[in-house]
């Protein structure tokens, strides 16, 4: 038993009973206390009295009372006027858990979802999609195309579109099932560039105006209401690192020149490390040294006279404010500090640079912009992210939308998940990125005939993008887009001669696909009427869906229509239009295929894709089987969490053939029929029963583990790399959570949250936060949940951290710390901690989040009828910490 001092303030008019509870509502202890006993010390427990009873608070008197504590009891306190006494009629009732109490109980927190996730996207490029205003074509600039830019005729000019015609066709998209546009970037271009046309939106001058071309800030700003009013978000393609070609190098030599050769000096000459003095929003920014275009750069950096003040804002035409050394190759150093094919790359180590991009896109969330898009995101260092994207966050949550969703553009060659999943965890805070890994997964399976196995190995990896407040759900995954090319272009080439018709099942295949596995499903523009991009990719995947006039385009075939690039492309009745409008709506009908975990079933069958679907709150499994052979038709039995003679009906069959047996077998199996280049699902006509408590065990890393951090660069950016913790389960139906956490030896009672695991094999892959210090003892935790109610934990001990290569995270970052554990006023629970701002709050009620429960306090609507526990997770960009619990209750 350990004794805890505490102190209370009561009025005069009370007598106070103090009570420890070992049991719900039996009393243990009891001692009378009233005014007599001032002066003591019993403080911790009253300070949120005078916060929320300011009446009450200007009654107090010092008293005392000098209580004890044991394990994770609850203390109440109970205050009743002394006239009231005898009748057990209390004026407030206190309950708290001491600050230094450990948590306690099972550590059950449930699968993040971020509340922007679950969208359908539409990738619109806003200069091909539609013409509302011919007024607007030429931006309003005089001369001809090569000083305007417009000329249709050319797949490398502007075509005409604008936001007045992407509004008039809202309602096209709202029929396809679209719940999210995607915008190229629209803020104002340089109109011509080497010959070329800013049409894409990615040569940025100004960043306060929309381009001219394709119309005003007003008009982008009614995009965005007529959208909002039909259901639909509006997400804008951001860009932070570059802007356009402006800047020109003394002689006129671009070639990239190494920071060993000619390392950043700063306005006296001397050398300096960028990366050790770069913002992060954290650190100090005057650490950083004053810049001279004399002596800090590679290059002599110069602008022309005309375009001195191009820029906008001012600042932007500071020429100290970019890395002036020279054409990227996109290898190694040059990949974060090079100009893109001459576009003049910022110095985003630069406080200024930091805080002027997150100026610029904190006032377009002013526009009620549902989320960003982030352009060239691994071509950045990662302390420009760790300041910029937390506080484009806070600034969201500011204006009451806490569903805004940020992404970046990570492109990585092999599509390999532990790459790309960098971004957005241990320390990298976006909230997801690209998924190229399903992008390019997709195309194996689909277009190349990959096995089944192959594409179940691939989602099997998942858990690297989990991490105490991000995981895979939030991903967007794609078939094609504007830079690779074209789902239909892929399909052709990888199967040369195939019929129209071939490539048209395969396409379906590959929607089906998209639309029905784990993420965010982008719809590339166009892609829902045949369009195949007849070049491949860039300039040739970027057709007008008005008539096209220039000739690459115009005479281009379409799948599964007899429309032609001449055409407008604009039908609802086309077959791709109708498949994806359908898988939208199912989509949109059913948690379980937005957000719902993802489990793959294994099979025999080489030329089979199975996995379910389950929804944390319905537990409803929903079976979704895909066939891509060409000619062979399937029937294999697949895996389910079902129980033996338990039923499941078809939801959804893309051929009339595609069936199923109505009932699984005595091992759990549905028997599944499928003829080529076809898939179905079905839905489970009951929820999951109850099963059979499971074993869990944690198996990595060992007990008295040491762990190494070591270090990853992936082209200039160092990352510390990562340990996987890994919870083994046995027994049950293959459907729960296993929540992670870990306590440090030097912080007992503060549980900090590592994430949660929605599918098997359960794991997160773990850096440690900045502020843990090496030689710190560790205890890690994983509790299987079954989301029916029953739970099981397992531990390790004195797992050690031995080291690290490199700083970790956000550097300078505090993991919150809970100063006061929750307690109850009246109708009140509230919190206090510390640690690195902003923090954020999410209450949960008996390991459910609470809708909308995100400040420091936390009211209940009426008295409970029932004993509830519930618990706070306090975020913040280090990490996330778990209070104890408070049971509330008759």
């Amino acid at each position: 038993m350990t004794r805890t001092s505490l102190r209370l303030e009561l009025p005069p008019w009370t007598n106070l009973r103090w009570n420890r509870e070992d049991k719900p509502g039996v009393s243990q202890s009891e001692v009378g206390l009233d005014r007599r006993h001032r002066g003591e010390d019993f403080s911790r427990l009253w300070e949120p009295i005078p916060k929320i009873y300011p009446g009450v608070a200007r009654l107090l008197l010092g008293a005392s009372f000098d209580g004890w504590k044991q394990g994770d009891r609850l203390f109440r306190i109970m205050i009743t006027p002394r006239f009231l006494r005898r009748l057990s009629l209390p004026l407030l009732l206190v309950s708290t858990a001491l600050a230094d109490a450990p948590a306690g109980g099972f550590a059950v927190v449930p699968r993040f979802t971020h509340p922007g996730a679950g969208q359908t996207f539409y990738f619109v490029l806003t200069d091909r999609f539609a013409n509302g205003r011919t007024d607007n074509d030429t931006g309003g600039y005089s001369g001809g195309p090569e000083a305007h830019g417009f000329d249709p005729t050319k797949i490398s000019h502007y075509h005409g579109g604008d936001f007045a015609g992407l509004t008039a066709k809202l309602d096209y998209l709202k029929g396809l099932g679209i719940t999210a546009v995607w915008l190229t970037p629209p803020l104002k271009n340089k109109p011509m560039q080497q010959g070329t046309a800013g049409y894409h939106g990615y040569w940025i001058t100004d960043f306060t105006q929309m381009d001219p071309h394709l119309g005003t800030n007003d008009e982008f700003r009614e995009l965005v209401r007529q959208a909002h009013a039909r259901g639909m978000k509006v997400f804008m393609d951001i860009i932070t690192n570059h802007t356009a070609d402006v800047i020109q190098y003394t002689g006129g030599v671009h070639d990239y020149v190494s920071k060993k050769t000619a390392p950043y000096r700063d306005a006296q000459g001397r050398a300096f490390d960028e990366m050790a003095v770069a913002f992060n929003g954290v650190n100090d920014p005057s650490a950083f040294p004053a810049l001279s275009v004399e002596t800090s750069f590679a290059y002599r950096p110069e602008v022309p006279e005309a375009e001195k003040a191009v820029k906008v804002p001012a600042w932007l035409n500071d020429v100290t404010y970019y890395h002036n050394r020279g054409n990227t190759t996109f290898v190694g150093e040059n990949s974060v500090h090079g100009d893109f094919v001459g576009l003049d790359d910022l110095f985003t180590e630069h406080p200024r640079v930091v805080q002027g991009m997150t100026e610029i896109f904190s006032t377009w969330l002013e526009t009620g912009v549902d989320g960003y898009r982030i352009d060239t995101m691994r071509h950045v260092n990662n302390a420009f992210w760790q300041g910029f994207l937390p506080a484009i966050s806070a600034r969201a949550r500011e204006l009451g939308r806490p569903d805004f969703l940020h992404f970046g553009e990570v492109y990585n060659d092999a599509g390999d998940p532990s790459v790309l999943s960098e971004f957005s965890t241990g320390g990298m805070p976006a909230d997801t990125t690209l998924d190229f890994g399903f992008f390019l997964a997709a195309r194996k399976f689909v277009s190349q005939a990959g096995s089944g196995a192959a594409l179940a190995d691939f989602f099997l990896r998942d858990d690297y993008y989990t991490d105490h407040d991000s995981n895979v759900h939030s991903t967007t995954t794609f078939l094609g887009n504007h830079d690779a090319g074209r789902f239909a272009y892929f399909l052709q080439q990888d199967n040369p001669g195939a019929s129209p018709a071939l490539l048209a099942d395969l396409a379906k295949l590959g929607h089906g696909l998209l639309l029905l596995a784990r993420g965010q499903p982008v719809i590339y523009y166009g892609d829902e009427q045949g369009m195949i991009g007849r070049g491949g990719n860039d300039m040739q995947a970027r057709e007008s869906m008005f008539a096209a006039q220039a000739p690459d385009f115009n005479t281009a075939a379409l799948l599964a229509t007899t429309r032609r690039g001449a055409d407008d492309k604009f039908d609802a009745a086309h077959p791709f239009y109708r498949l994806i409008a359908e898988l939208s709506a199912l989509r949109a009908g059913h948690p379980a295929l937005r957000t719902g975990a993802m489990l793959p079933r294994p099979t025999t069958q080489q030329d089979a894709f199975a996995f379910s679907r389950i929804d944390r709150r319905e537990r409803v499994e929903y079976l979704a089987v895909f066939n891509n052979s060409r000619t062979q038709s399937l029937t294999l039995a697949v895996p389910t969490s079902q129980k033996p003679g338990a039923k499941l009906a078809p939801l959804y069959a893309s051929h009339p053939q595609a069936s199923a047996q109505s009932a699984v077998d005595g091992e759990g199996r549905m028997t599944v029929s499928l003829p080529p280049l076809q898939f179905g699902v079905w839905r489970a006509v009951t929820p999951l029963a109850k099963t059979s408590p499971v074993a869990i065990q944690l198996v990595n890393p060992a007990p008295g583990a040491a762990l190494k951090f070591t270090k990853r660069e992936i082209d200039g950016l160092v990352f510390p790399s990562r340990v996987e913790i890994r919870a083994d389960v046995a027994g049950g139906d293959g459907f729960g959570e296993v929540t992670f956490t870990l306590e440090r030896a030097s912080r007992p009672g503060q549980i900090e949250y590592l994430g949660t695991d929605d599918a098997a094999p359960y794991r997160v892959f773990w850096r440690p936060p900045p502020d843990l210090t090496p030689g710190e003892k560790l205890t890690l935790t994983a509790t299987h949940h079954d989301l029916r109610g029953v739970s099981n934990r397992t531990e390790v001990t004195d797992v050690v951290f031995a080291s690290t290569e490199v700083p970790l995270g956000i550097v300078g970052a505090k993991v919150p710390v809970i100063t006061r554990q929750p307690g109850r006023i009246g109708n009140v629970l509230s919190v206090e901690a510390e640690g690195s701002g902003p923090l954020e709050y999410q209450w949960l009620c008996d390991g459910e989040e609470m809708s909308g429960a995100t400040q420091v306090t936390f009211t209940l609507m009426s008295p409970p009828k029932a004993k509830a526990s519930y618990r706070v997770l306090v975020r913040n960009r280090a990490g996330t910490t778990l209070s104890a619990p408070v049971d509330v209750g008759p």
